[in-house]
């Protein structure tokens, strides 16, 4: 299976979200479908959309390096309770946290400035 046009990329992603996939027998297209996108994707230039907010990327980074927020929050060189209060919007990012925060979890600086 080969996906040319962005109208038949949309149509497989319409079809794939339609198939069940608790039904072994749409296992097979669900792969072909998803093998197909992927291709097209790749070469499209599709990246996946940017998360838009400095909490998502830190949890993210957790997520990803199976860490802790203690971890992290010793990672940082700060106090579970400011990482506790960032994570949670009771405290904003201030200068020090963000320059950890692009130097230890490489997140870009133009993000965290803005994000801040």
């Amino acid at each position: 299976m080969t996906i040319q046009t962005e109208a038949e990329y949309r149509a497989s992603m319409s079809r794939l979200e339609a198939l069940d996939s608790n039904n072994p027998a749409s296992l097979p297209e669900m792969e072909a479908l998803g093998q197909a996108l992927e291709a097209y994707e790749d070469s499209h230039g599709h990246a996946p959309v940017r998360p838009d907010s400095l909490i998502f990327r830190i949890e993210r980074y957790m997520f990803e390096h199976r860490l802790k927020k203690q971890e992290l929050a010793q990672l940082l060189g700060i106090t579970n309770s400011r990482l506790s209060e960032v994570l949670n919007g009771k405290r904003a990012v201030n200068m020090d946290l963000g320059r950890r925060l692009y130097t230890k979890l490489n997140i870009p600086a133009e993000f965290v400035l803005m994000h801040a």
